[in-house]
């Protein structure tokens, strides 16, 4: 049985796709990045919004250092004051290695936070 040309060219290109990604994400925050708080953590916090700053109470709570991953999982966990939602309470529906990847050059010096200037939270 014959296929017709529609098929043939749809066979080809399902069996190699062009669009394959070549490279790794340019924004992505490794899971096993480790992050540590600096000195100046704790009075330059205030320039970073609430998530930023919860991140900052996880690396605490946990020694000072940890890993992306370990940040992730402890967010799970956490309640009272640091646990893993808004003022108002709701549940963050990003984890914190997704915001991250927004924040992640300003944390570490790399940008400014807008008038407040270069403040470095972790290395």
């Amino acid at each position: 049985m014959k296929k017709s040309t529609t098929e043939n060219a749809t066979s080809k290109v399902a069996s190699v796709n062009p669009f394959k990604p070549t490279g790794k994400s340019g924004g992505g925050v490794a899971q096993t990045m480790t992050l540590t708080l600096t000195e100046n953590a704790q009075q330059d916090m205030v320039v970073a919004p609430r998530q930023v700053q919860l991140v900052l109470a996880y690396l605490h709570e946990q020694g000072g250092s940890a890993t992306v991953k370990q940040i992730d999982d402890f967010s799970v966990t956490a309640d009272g004051d640091i646990a893993w939602c808004n003022a108002s309470g709701d549940a963050y529906e990003q984890t914190p290695s997704k915001i991250l990847r927004t924040y992640i050059s300003k944390m570490r010096g790399a940008d400014d936070w807008g008038k407040h200037g270069v403040k470095v939270l972790v290395s």
